[in-house]
This record gives structure tokens, sequence and C-alpha cells, in this order.
């Protein structure tokens, strides 16, 4: 597994939910300068570590994963959740009406 590139998606993230590497670091009792060595992918969290820091990301193991992982369903729909999450709240809104239409449009036309 290519520790630069989790390191990256933990970072994307937190920078995405607004929180610092401090906030990040203190929700998952970790200190700042271990958090930046994942986030620059100078080291590999332990599995307990990787499914705290998911946990007070509040996002499914798949999303930090989707660079390893086979493309399936819930691989896909995780990377929309987290182009979603990116967005305020009204634009949210907007794309789920957008993707709710497409959907009902496709399960229509099978």
């Amino acid at each position: 597994m290519d520790s630069k590139a989790l390191g990256k998606r933990i970072q994307d993230t937190r920078i995405a939910k607004g929180l610092t590497q401090a906030d990040l670091a203190e929700m998952v009792d970790l200190t700042p300068k271990y958090l930046s060595n994942l986030e620059c992918g100078f080291r590999m969290p332990r599995m307990d570590t990787f499914v705290d820091i998911a946990n007070a990301l509040n996002i499914d193991a798949n999303t930090l994963l989707v660079d390893y992982l086979d493309r399936g369903p819930a691989i896909e729909s995780s990377r929309v959740a987290v182009m979603l999450e990116k967005l305020p709240a009204d634009k949210q809104r907007s794309a789920l009406r957008i993707i709710e239409a497409v959907i009902t449009e496709f399960s229509e036309n099978k």
C-alpha cells in the first residue's frame, strides 16, 4: 500500500471537514507530529489508529482506501459521498436531487 496516497486522502478529508492537524490528532489521541508523518506518507498507521481516524473523520474505511480497493458499487458511492461532502449544504441538496433524477431515469429505462 502506498503510504503517501493514504496520507494524502486522510489530509484531504481532514481539510474538507475543516479540521486542523491538531484537531484531528486530539480526537484520535495522537500527537500532531505523528499525524503529520501519516499525512506526509512517512508512516503507515496501525489498524486501530486507521479505524480511529476514519471514525473521527466520520467516513467509512473504503473512502480512505478507495485507491487500493477493486471498484465496486460501494467504493464508487464512497467517492460520490466524498465529493458531496466538499459542497455547502444547499449545494449538496441540489446535487442529490440531480443524482436522484438520473438514477430514476436509469431505473425506468432498464
